[in-house]
């Protein structure tokens, strides 16, 4: 069976959601771990550009970085990555 696409949501529609949601529920890890995933589903499918993907997941408490970043990538993290990924995540803070 083939889906049938709609249309893809725009940086600003998706935008507005997590804005009314964080605004609903306050910036829960909950909340920044859904939209990680849902944000990485559009990514790999390509529904939404890396630079898109970046501009959203700065709207969302800083969890599951390293996570994301396996599932990215389909293995593990080596350890110097892992030193890398902290790093970015200390210096957007």
């Amino acid at each position: 069976m083939t889906a049938m696409i709609n249309g893809y949501p725009t940086e600003i529609e998706l935008r507005q959601r997590i804005e009314r949601q964080l605004g609903w529920c306050g910036e829960t890890e909950i909340v920044a771990l859904i939209w990680h995933g849902y944000l990485s589903g559009l990514l790999e499918w390509g529904m939404i550009e890396v630079v898109v993907f970046d501009r959203l997941c700065v709207l969302l408490p800083k969890i599951g970085c390293k996570e994301l970043v396996e599932l990215s990538m389909d293995e593990p993290i080596t350890p110097e990555l892992e030193r890398e990924i902290e790093q970015s995540m200390r210096k957007s803070r």
